[in-house]
């Protein structure tokens, strides 16, 4: 026996996707810079050293709690290949970063102190913008294909 449905189907992938909310990024670059960020204050804050794992239990509770309805476009967005390079330029980053500062504060006291924290800012700012963009790129080619799939149905 067949059954027709009246009116127009409803397909979960016919409607818009919703993106993260950008403090999730932010969230995600302050736990990429939190180590370099522990590691500059951790002698005289003894505290600061657990800073990354506060950050760690802080993405970890979130996840279950608050973003569980969009935990499939959380997956999907850190799978993806750009999410992959991403990884991969921030690892290069850092390691230049870690050269440059090296070799720069040979002659000059202020940046060797405060080499940690100018990694760790750089950290942050490439890792919140370049997940946002990753997101933001994924988001608007699955969001016109959605758009373009309701035109053709008209």
């Amino acid at each position: 026996m067949v059954t027709t449905e009246q009116g127009p189907p409803h397909n979960a992938a016919q409607q818009q996707v919703r993106g993260l909310p950008a403090w999730y990024f932010v969230l995600a670059g302050l736990l990429v810079a939190s180590f370099d960020i522990s590691q500059q204050f951790r002698s005289n804050y003894p505290l600061v050293a657990a800073l990354p794992l506060v950050l760690l239990a802080v993405h970890i509770t979130l996840w279950f709690v608050l973003l569980s309805r969009r935990r499939q476009y959380i997956r999907s967005v850190w799978r993806s290949p750009q999410a992959r390079l991403l990884v991969v330029l921030l690892f290069g980053v850092r390691l230049l970063l870690q050269l440059v500062l090296t070799r720069m504060a040979d002659g000059a006291a202020p940046l060797h102190t405060y080499a940690h924290l100018i990694m760790a800012l750089a950290l942050l700012v490439l890792t919140t913008t370049g997940a946002w963009f990753d997101q933001w790129l994924i988001l608007r080619t699955v969001n016109k294909r959605t758009e373009q799939t309701k035109e053709r149905q008209r």
